[in-house]
């Protein structure tokens, strides 16, 4: 199992910057655990999180168990906090666009002891699961992405405050969120987060809406109520145009119409009908933003599946579905603490790249930070008992590890 022995200064200055949220003890503990993580090859628990540490500061586990579930710190905060660091290593400026992309996961648990378990339909899997829901969340700019936040929906009969997913979409991620100044927001949803209520909050706040419609779905063509299969009927295959888009890294051919028509409750709308190929069933987007032409829309909704690549990487990689805590409380905080490290990891890689550094992947980045472990733990023995180097061979290891001479 690989441990660490101190956290390197080059991750350490962007942990450095949540300092004023904690107080002294509540902020070595987030350290700690924070660089724990990526370290950390098994399971991502508590227990396996104070094994990888190696530090002369280390607590008495409790004291990490205490931390997630009774320390006081606000993790809505940090994941604000992670945003805006996010946002000034893009530097991002007056009128880019920052995409919001909201969807829901699960993580299948045993028994009845974690709070919030319950009986769920997953969409991904076509099946109903024995687990936890969370509403999600992901920010996008310039290309690159970043995990915001994961809450957990608990089921109405399990709690007294009970609040639908677009409640805690809305509630808790979109309304507290702040954008650069002067900066436009779109939030993007599938067919299953579409709901006029949700759409028109979102609008409340001058943020527009792009998704997907499902075909049974209700518009207004000159005062005329259809749904939108029927109305993409009225179209022959002249009447499409091919767009051609790069969709995570490959280009993708299509054909679409777009009309601008009225969504009940909504209003003006732009109206994507998009086909693959003529032998299946088109597809229907729309956005609040009806200026927006048949390739912005596709090409911004395309941007939704990374959000699906967020929770497979980071469940992958750095093991956000790996908690096993009890509370909600907890099992956030551990949540958005991976979040958070994904994002530090990021931007430690675009720093990296202004040096001239090549930008490497999440796996990558990981395993360079083993490395580095790896070699401080073996100087530190080499010190600690006053060895001799054994030369010859050792560099060409090291170097195998990611050392550089």
């Amino acid at each position: 199992m690989h441990r660490f022995i101190k956290i390197p200064d080059k991750l350490k200055k962007y942990i450095n910057e949540f300092t004023g949220m904690f107080t002294k003890p509540s902020f070595t503990s987030f350290s700690q655990l924070m660089f724990a993580i990526p370290v950390c090859d098994k399971a991502k628990n508590v227990y396996n999180l104070y094994d990888t540490m190696a530090v002369e500061d280390k607590k008495a586990r409790s004291s990490y168990n205490w931390f997630f579930n009774d320390a006081r710190w606000d993790e809505d905060l940090l994941a604000e906090r992670k945003a805006d660091m996010f946002f000034k290593a893009l530097d991002v400026k007056k009128n880019d666009q920052i995409l919001f992309i909201v969807d829901d996961t699960y993580e299948e648990k045993k028994g009845n002891d974690t709070e919030g378990v319950g009986r769920f339909y997953d969409h991904s899997k076509g099946c109903y699961i024995w687990g936890n829901r969370f509403i999600t969340s992901v920010i996008q700019c310039k290309g690159l992405f970043i995990p915001h936040k994961a809450k957990m929906y608990i089921k109405e009969e399990d709690t007294e405050d009970f609040r639908t997913g677009f409640e805690i979409a809305f509630d808790d991620m979109i309304l507290p969120f702040k954008t650069p100044e002067e900066t436009r927001l779109m939030v993007v949803i599938d067919s299953w987060w579409f709901s006029v209520d949700f759409v028109t909050k979102c609008r409340g706040l001058n943020y527009h809406v792009t998704g997907q419609l499902k075909s049974n779905k209700e518009i207004v063509d000159n005062g005329i109520t259809i749904n939108v299969s029927e109305y993409a009927q009225r179209f022959e295959k002249k009447d499409y145009k091919r767009i051609e888009l790069m969709v995570r890294g490959k280009k993708r051919a299509y054909w679409a119409i777009d009309k601008v028509v009225e969504i009940e409750g909504i209003g003006k709308v732009k109206l994507v009908i998009s086909r693959k190929s003529f032998e299946k069933d088109p597809r229907y987007y729309f956005s609040t933003d009806a200026h927006l032409t048949a390739y912005e829309v596709l090409d911004i909704y395309e941007n939704r599946w990374n959000i699906e690549t967020a929770h497979r990487e980071a469940n992958q990689k750095l093991g956000f579905k790996d908690y096993q805590m009890r509370s909600e409380k907890a099992i956030e905080r551990f949540i958005q603490m991976v979040f958070a490290m994904w994002t530090l990891l990021l931007i430690s890689d675009l720093e990296a790249e202004t040096t001239g550094d090549k930008r490497v992947t999440m796996g990558e980045k990981i395993e360079a930070i083993r490395a580095t472990c790896f070699i401080d733990m073996f100087k530190y023995i080499i010190d600690v008992f006053n060895l001799p180097l054994p030369i010859e061979k050792m560099i060409d290891t090291l170097k195998e590890f990611g050392y550089k001479t």
